[in-house]
């Protein structure tokens, strides 16, 4: 990461030989790909138990049980534990990826003032720190959360052995 923002910064100077030319190289970071427990040492967030664990921080709550927190949709039959019992969320009406609110809740995170209020914020926010990615240069690198992906690693294989047993 070191290196990737020192050249983002000042640029890779590469020498064409044919045309006996200096000439520079922006580089750009798009996206970071990694499993869902690799992410969280890029990205600053809590992770898929959190009560915000989405990696794109669409802002979609998870339910609590026990000290985990699981994303679904629909309110568990009989559940009734404060703070983590909002009404069913339809398929088509799921948020946004990527809020704006990212930003704002690192800055309330980043400002509380003691270990308490620093753990309420981690839970409420989704994040534990800021992210190693903000040390790149914004002109070249998608911003966070844009420039994360889901864990597409374990849908991508679940499909690719369903699919071959298929064919």
């Amino acid at each position: 990461m070191h290196h990737l923002s020192a050249l983002q910064n000042e640029g890779l100077h590469i020498w064409d030989a044919h045309i006996d030319r200096v000439f520079t190289s922006n580089l750009y970071l798009i996206y970071i790909t990694a499993d869902g427990p690799g992410l969280v040492y890029f990205d600053g967030m809590v992770g898929h138990s959190g009560k915000n664990g989405c990696h794109l921080y669409c802002g979609l709550l998870g339910h609590c049980k026990g000290t985990h927190y699981y994303p679904a949709l629909l309110l568990p039959n009989n559940y009734h534990i404060p703070g983590s019992d909002y009404p069913d969320i339809s398929i088509y009406d799921l948020p946004n990826a990527a809020s704006p609110e990212y930003a704002v809740n690192l800055e309330k995170l980043i400002a509380a003032p003691n270990q308490t209020q620093y753990e309420k914020l981690h839970t409420e926010t989704g994040l534990t720190k800021p992210s190693l990615l903000l040390g790149l240069s914004p002109h070249h690198t998608l911003r966070i959360p844009q420039c994360l992906t889901p864990d597409m690693m374990h849908l991508a294989q679940l499909l690719l052995d369903l699919l071959l047993s298929l064919w």
